[in-house]
């Protein structure tokens, strides 16, 4: 005998399509098990649309206000250390990754992101912060006016995204800085 069907579930009868329905699981946020130590859970809904106003721009502007220094600008990659050691944006990039690969392959938000930013940047500075693609940089971008606003943290109201990312930047034909193997390194290749 099968399980009645949940609340949440999608019910078509009646209706001209004959898609079935689809399960779907509602899990508590309040009582839900706590992840291991290390780990926070990234709410893709509130990912994919920012709580708070997140500025975007393309590379070419990007490049531009770093060849400019306006407001002292700086580059932030968020991308991973390996990601980072193939190639990054010229004009002194730093790197804070957002995220880390575990050794089982998956990705585990970096729990002291927010710390090491305002560890190497002045919170009156501005920021272009970019990744592979742009998502990472939209989340870290997110986290840092966030921090501003729960926190009450005096800065990080100067960030932008980077659009497309250093994809973008690299298929723009912008300069950057391709690590060149060195001998320790290419004997782990």
């Amino acid at each position: 005998m099968a399980p009645p069907p949940h609340e949440n579930e999608m019910s078509r009868s009646g209706s001209s399509e004959s898609a079935p329905a689809t399960a779907v699981k509602t899990v508590d946020v309040q009582t839900a098990e706590t992840p291991a130590v290390g780990v926070t859970t990234v709410d893709v809904q509130t990912a994919a649309t920012p709580a708070v106003g997140v500025t975007t721009v393309d590379v070419q502007t990007a490049a531009r206000e770093l060849q400019e220094q306006q407001g002292g600008m700086a580059y932030l990659d968020v991308r991973t250390e390996e990601e980072m050691g193939k190639g990054h944006v010229v004009g002194g990039s730093l790197n804070v990754p957002y995220f880390f690969v575990t050794p089982q392959g998956t990705r585990e938000k970096n729990p002291r992101f927010v710390e090491q930013v305002a560890s190497l940047f002045t919170t009156d500075q501005h920021i272009l912060i970019g990744c592979q693609s742009g998502k990472r940089s939209e989340l870290a971008c997110v986290d840092l006016l966030a921090a501003y606003v729960s926190d009450g943290m005096q800065g990080f109201m100067n960030v932008k995204n980077v659009g497309g990312g250093y994809a973008a930047w690299l298929q723009s034909g912008l300069p950057v800085t391709v690590a060149v193997p060195t001998p320790e390194s290419a004997a782990e290749i």
